[in-house]
């Protein structure tokens, strides 16, 4: 019984920790409310070929028949680079 009240008390401060926005984000947000500018989120670079299709993809650049077809040509030139060999 008590093992169960311990659990339910974890959770729920996991929980409520959850709720709360980050202190760095408000801040972020309320020096650029008080500069009169929007708050703006940073969005770091994609750092691989495939994390430049993704953001291409969901920036609506590509379609995603082009995405499919540009991933399969990653495949086969990582299969032509590092062949997988058994045994």
């Amino acid at each position: 019984m008590e093992f169960l009240i311990i659990v339910t008390v974890g959770v729920v401060i996991v929980a409520v920790a959850f709720l709360f926005p980050d202190r760095e984000v408000r801040g972020r947000h309320a020096a650029a409310e008080q500069a009169g500018e929007p708050a703006v989120e940073s969005v770091a670079a994609p750092t691989t070929l495939e994390g430049a299709l993704v953001a291409q993809l969901l920036a609506s650049e590509i379609t995603s028949g082009q995405y499919r077809a540009a991933v399969a040509r990653i495949a086969e030139r990582d299969d032509e680079r590092n062949p997988l060999k058994f045994g």
